[in-house]
């Protein structure tokens, strides 16, 4: 088969995965939301979308239901002139060299940013992790929605493998393109809204069973940065130490964000600490205990416990 006609039938896939698309979010001529499916594979990304989405709100549904391990969809923009390749070879062979670095006792916690400015790429400062670390453990799904301005994004899962191999190097990444036109997609209504205090989590909401859909307040500092800018939601055993999970959920650790996870996760966000709120839903199948977890670097955790019956 000839390159030239390999490339046309490519073109002509694109174009009519994106036509369905378009018309998914045009039925009877209402607002529809953008939706992206994408389905977790121990280490890829089955996405259900074609790679150039409309800028506005749209909302990622990740699936891990026929994964092994516990992944995460993280959103990352890339400055301009940055292509995709880039980041997935310079900067996180970078990054890879860090972390090898840190945990062989090479390089102390204190000395990571400085030992990043000798090796990360310039263009490094311009990337923009919009939203993040909405962990999925086996047979769970977590969704949240994300306001994407046009340019260049991946999508990509940090946590590691047990060997201590970061999933974006095993092929967990996905690149697309967000374009200039907008869609007709409705700005997030929940249900609920959770606010994240200094040392407290405020709930506005009655837990049971069912799909739950929440808006996060994220509270600032006089500097103007959130005092917490993640929020997750974990079903409890017997033996779960909440301490044991924030330390966990440490990437720089030796056993930060490795497989196998120390508790059952079902979704929750991560942004940018300038952002004022972020949107993102659960679905609690099972009567039983359950914590939202604020994870604190170098400290211990801000917990919230509740029952469902």
């Amino acid at each position: 088969m000839s390159n030239l006609f390999k490339g046309l039938m490519f073109n002509i896939t694109t174009i009519i995965m994106s036509l369905v698309f378009l018309m998914s979010s045009l039925v009877h001529g209402q607002s529809q939301e953008t939706v992206v499916h994408v389905e977790a594979i121990d280490h890829a990304f089955d996405v259900d979308a074609p790679n150039q989405l409309p800028s506005g709100w749209v909302t990622f549904i990740l699936s891990n239901q026929m994964a092994s391990e516990t992944h995460e969809i993280s959103l990352v923009k890339l400055p301009d002139g940055v292509t995709h390749e880039d980041y997935l070879t310079d900067y996180m062979i970078a990054w890879e060299t860090l972390l090898r670095e840190y945990q062989d006792g090479v390089l102390e916690r204190s000395g990571i940013s400085d030992r990043g400015n000798e090796i990360l790429p310039a263009w490094s400062d311009g990337l923009r992790y919009l939203n993040a670390r909405g962990l999925a453990s086996p047979g769970t799904t977590a969704e949240r929605t994300v306001y994407l301005e046009p340019g260049e994004y991946l999508l990509i899962c940090w946590l590691k493998t047990e060997e201590g191999i970061i999933h974006i190097m095993k092929g967990m990444h996905w690149e697309f393109t967000v374009r200039e036109d907008t869609a007709d997609s409705p700005v997030p209504n929940p249900e609920s809204r959770i606010t994240l205090h200094e040392k407290e989590i405020e709930i506005d909401w009655a837990p049971v069973t069912g799909k739950h859909a929440f808006e996060v307040e994220l509270n600032k500092n006089g500097n103007g940065r959130s005092y917490h800018n993640n929020l997750h939601l974990v079903r409890l055993e017997e033996e779960t130490d909440l301490n044991e999970v924030n330390e966990w959920m440490d990437w720089y650790k030796i056993g930060g964000l490795k497989s196998p996870s120390p508790v059952e996760f079902l979704g929750g966000i991560e942004v940018e600490r300038v952002a004022d709120n972020a949107y993102f839903s659960v679905n609690i199948t099972e009567p039983g205990d359950y914590a939202w977890i604020v994870f604190v670097s170098q400290g211990q955790g801000l917990y919230k416990t509740f029952t469902v019956d």
